[in-house]
């Protein structure tokens, strides 16, 4: 049986045992009514998060479906993002990143100078499909980092092409190289060209969440993307006043690389911070190398410190072979979504204004079926407006926990993961994830004792009827890996 005929076949009783379904049904269907047609802003109230230019609030529930890997043929492509969109949507799912600059969706693929109609009618069929789903989609405008032929112009087989050899001169292109292409006047008047061209198309489009200027733009062969990146940033606001304006970077995995995020992610003209980070045995910075909560909340605390006035994204997460080189060789023994699940909820959870967004769609979420997690991060954070209650985050280690709060006014929400199990305890040493029996939580004394609480267990879809807080201290139900504990504030 094929892993398409899997889908849904799973048991009802599988939840209970951490085995997650393909889809959880919904109480009701999504419509583009429940958002309008306004667009996304970082909010005026409460600068870490985003609303509806109408002050709805939005929280990012979604991942990276970037493009459908190893397709050309536009009828089998499209029905493979439409499927993932229907997943997603399914599960609670509200947003997604789709690259432009891949072959599939590439309006440049041709001769210089011209733009593909065909090629952007797939861009506009995955549009409006996400919209009428309540789906909202980040698009990022380009990725090549070479315009001169490549032996090797993947990162491994099926992924994208990193070289743009048809804007080179021996191949009737304009540029030498990609100094050419960022200093030149000819350089810059064709990638604006491209943003008047992308504006007239798409610039009043309410399913747009906003747009990336470049995938991980300090990865291109010129010292000269930074200077770029200022000049662009401001072109893009400019023809797309209603879309949100950002940059990318890759991933955050040493010094160098957090000297860049210190450098772009502050500009005025990006509007919300983003990072990368992965799972990754070659990155420098030994939290590369350790548990996925614990890497995915760091990378959004520096964020928060380089860029402190407005949201943070943890815009890619997962995990890879050493220094990318491919996907991640264990994720097909993660069928419960270990990782997963951790770049879903400690990103929000540290103060993030949405959940992890995921790469690997399609070698990882999909295969392993995996969709659910994101009904479940909807479920846990559910009914909390972290605008309206001002959510700070704040994080402690107590009793073998490592406890990740997001502290409001009348609410909180506490995300606790156990220590002892992680992706090298389940996945390469072969244990299992124990029940933690007798674990308490006790709430910082500012805090005071006025609370009662109610557990949901994101492995099991379960939930606790409420109870008191006796003198701060929790005692929290038996669980596996990880609990949600949600507090309301009890009148006196």
């Amino acid at each position: 049986m094929t892993n398409e005929e899997l889908v849904g076949q799973r048991s009802a009783d599988e939840g209970t045992t951490g085995l997650l379904l393909e889809s959880e049904p919904r109480s009701e269907i999504r419509s583009v009514a429940v958002y309008g047609h306004s667009h996304i802003t970082p909010s005026p109230r409460h600068a870490r998060y985003f609303e509806t230019v109408e002050g709805r609030t939005y929280i990012p529930i979604g991942l990276n479906l970037c493009f459908p890997r190893h397709v050309v043929k536009r009828e089998e492509g499209l029905n493979k993002m439409f499927r993932w969109l229907d997943r997603l949507s399914e599960n609670g799912g509200n947003f997604a990143r789709i690259f432009m600059g891949h072959a599939f969706f590439d309006i440049e693929s041709g001769d210089f100078g011209t733009f593909d109609e065909e090629k952007a009618s797939r861009l506009d069929a995955v549009l409006e499909y996400a919209w009428q789903r309540g789906v909202r989609l980040k698009l990022t405008i380009d990725l090549f980092r070479t315009v001169e032929e490549a032996e090797q112009a993947e990162i491994f087989p099926g992924a994208v092409s990193f070289s743009k050899p048809n804007f080179h001169t021996s191949n009737n292109g304009r540029f030498e190289d990609m100094d050419d292409y960022l200093l030149s006047r000819e350089g810059r008047a064709h990638f604006l060209r491209k943003l008047d061209w992308l504006a007239e198309r798409y610039g009043d489009h309410p399913g747009i969440f906003g747009w990336d200027l470049w995938n991980e733009m300090n990865a291109v062969s010129s010292v000269h993307w930074q200077s770029w990146t200022r000049e662009m940033l401001v072109e893009l606001k400019k023809r797309f006043p209603r879309h949100l304006a950002m940059q990318t970077l890759g991933s955050m995995d040493g010094d160098d690389s957090v000297r860049n995020y210190e450098t772009i992610m502050p500009l005025a003209s990006n509007e919300a911070s983003q990072a990368h980070r992965y799972l990754d045995a070659g990155a420098r910075y030994a939290i590369c190398h350790g548990p996925v909560d614990v890497m995915m909340a760091d990378a959004v605390g520096i964020l928060l410190r380089v860029a402190p006035g407005k949201p943070a994204i943890l815009a890619e997460g997962g995990a890879v072979e050493r220094q990318h080189i491919g996907p991640w060789l264990l994720y097909p023994s993660d069928t419960e979504g270990i990782v997963l699940h951790d770049v879903l909820f400690a990103p929000f959870f540290a103060g993030a204004a949405g959940c992890g967004q995921a790469w690997h769609w399609q070698e990882y979420v999909d295969p392993n079926h995996l969709w659910a997690h994101y009904a479940r991060f909807a479920k846990a954070i559910e009914g909390v407006d972290p605008i309206e209650q001002r959510l700070t985050p704040e994080c402690w280690e107590a009793n073998d926990l490592r406890v990740y709060a997001l502290v409001g006014r009348t609410q909180c929400l506490v995300w606790c993961r156990e220590t002892h199990s992680d992706w090298r305890t389940e996945l390469v040493d072969h244990i299992p994830a124990g029940v933690v029996k007798g674990a308490k939580v006790t709430l910082p004394s500012r805090l005071g004792s006025n609370w009662q609480g109610r557990f949901y267990d994101p492995w099991t879809n379960r939930q606790s009827e409420p109870q008191a807080i006796v003198d701060g201290c929790v005692n929290i139900p038996d669980f596996r890996r990880s609990m949600v504990l949600r507090l309301e504030r009890v009148e006196e």
